[in-house]
């Protein structure tokens, strides 16, 4: 009887011993750490991480563990920390499944050793100075739902090995300087739904495997070398986009009308390609739109009256096209807009009467046309939270309104090479937010002194010519 009281007061004074000590493995796990950190040349947030607390490892700042007081999280992000990975021990945290060191200042490369974490489902390196390549190795992280290496200063092709991450969901290597690889050996990705390629070196056709990956909502080729027109594919297939960014590549060719597909889209961005042809009445058949971005391509023909029908959008850019019809007095209809941009094209007559329901209206660019007629009182007294209004080389005339003085949020007002004439009211001397003001070339007359004087010495540069 006293033998087994015995046993049994080892047992529990054994398994105490277990909870209150640390295993040596859990031991090599913050050793390794303090080893990395006395490694970067700054670490002050990780003043928690120290030798004389190697037991209590688990509340370090940043540090996640498992039930067994094992590693399984760490969360750097946006710690100040400066330095490389060369002398983190990857093999010494297996048991880590999210690793997240973004928003930092770490540079050097990403060690192959990295691909020995294979229990990782989030890796987040992103907003780095990381330079060279993506290690094969990360092909090994078979278990990844979320990758990003954005925002660092990385090269090379992208390794075709990331085809095997097939759990992938968040895919973000944007902004980095990564060239093509042989897009012919991505497979699709079932479960992608972000995918962000934007500002890096990628060059020839649109990436064919892109169109596989039918659960994707958001999709960046922005600021690359692409070119060739876009896969039909895409149109039929991605019908679960919000997000599309293909700005500032090569593409071209006409809209495709099975764009009415893409039922969800809310961000529509192609500017800076060499699209051609008409914009198609079936880009109004997406009632979700918020942002349509046309810039600089070679759109031509008139401006769709169906345009009204996009009452969520926020934001218009359709400048620097070849636009040559009127503006449809339908646009009066979207009055959720903050951003028109109609300039750089060949617009003809007066401006609607219904734009003065654009109330939110903060910047207005329409210069570059060949519009005319007068700027209505009813357009200043609605357009009151106006920051831009620009809308220099047209052929508006009459005389402005006193109204002008009510836009006190106004800091570029551009009217030059127009045909505008009267006086110049005094009342844009309440503008005090002014930053740049050109009044030349036109018909104006009387003094300018007094406006300028009620400027306060707020305006950077002015130009007047009153005759």
């Amino acid at each position: 009887m006293k033998t087994a009281y015995l046993f049994l007061t080892y047992l529990s004074l054994l398994t105490l011993c277990l909870c209150l000590c640390p295993s040596r493995a859990a031991t090599d796990e913050a050793e390794s750490l303090m080893r990395w950190k006395y490694s970067l040349s700054s670490s002050a947030s990780l003043e928690s991480w120290s030798v004389n607390n190697i037991s209590n490892h688990c509340i370090w700042i940043g540090i996640r563990c498992n039930d067994e007081g094992s590693v399984s999280g760490i969360d750097l992000s946006g710690a100040d920390l400066a330095g490389t990975l060369d002398l983190f021990h990857f093999t010494a945290l297996l048991n880590l499944t999210t690793f997240n060191l973004s928003g930092n200042y770490l540079n050097g490369s990403v060690p192959a050793a990295l691909g020995n974490l294979t229990s990782l489902t989030l890796l987040d390196l992103s907003n780095n100075s990381f330079a060279g390549a993506i290690p094969p190795e990360v092909g090994r992280l078979t278990e990844l739902r979320y990758l990003s290496f954005s925002e660092n200063s990385m090269f090379g092709e992208i390794p075709y090995q990331i085809g095997n991450l097939r759990k992938v969901r968040f895919l973000d290597l944007g902004s980095n300087y990564f060239e093509t690889p042989k897009w012919s050996r991505f497979p699709t990705f079932p479960f992608l739904t972000h995918l962000n390629l934007g500002i890096n070196e990628l060059n020839l056709e649109f990436p064919h495997f892109i169109t596989t990956c039918l659960n994707l909502t958001f999709l960046d080729l922005s600021q690359n070398k692409f070119t060739g027109q876009i896969p039909e594919s895409l149109f039929t297939n991605l019908v679960k986009l919000e997000y599309l960014n293909l700005t500032r590549n090569g593409f071209q060719g006409p809209l495709s009308p099975n764009i009415t597909n893409l039922s969800k889209l809310k961000d529509l961005r192609l500017t800076e390609n060499l699209f051609s042809g008409k914009i198609l009445d079936s880009v109004s058949l997406i009632p979700s739109l918020q942002n349509l971005e046309l810039y600089n391509n070679s759109f031509v023909g008139e401006i769709p009256s169906s345009i009204g029908l996009l009452t969520n959008l926020r934001s218009i850019g359709l400048g620097m096209n070849r636009f040559n019809s009127s503006i449809p007095r339908e646009l009066g209809l979207c009055n959720k807009l903050t951003y028109l941009d109609l300039s750089q094209n060949s617009l003809l007559g007066p401006l609607p009467p219904s734009l003065s329901n654009l109330g939110n209206l903060s910047y207005l660019r329409l210069f570059k046309n060949s519009l005319t007629g007068e700027i209505l009182t009813s357009f200043i007294t609605s357009w009151r939270k106006l920051i831009w209004l620009v809308i220099q080389d047209n052929e508006f005339s009459g005389e402005l309104p006193s109204e002008i003085g009510l836009l006190t949020n106004l800091e570029y007002l551009f009217l030059y090479n127009n045909s505008f004439s009267g006086t110049i009211p005094p009342e844009i001397g309440n503008l005090q937010k002014m930053s740049w003001l050109d009044l030349s070339t036109n018909n104006f007359s009387g003094e300018i002194a007094r406006v300028i004087n009620r400027l306060n010495g707020s305006w950077k540069t002015m130009h007047y010519i009153p005759y």
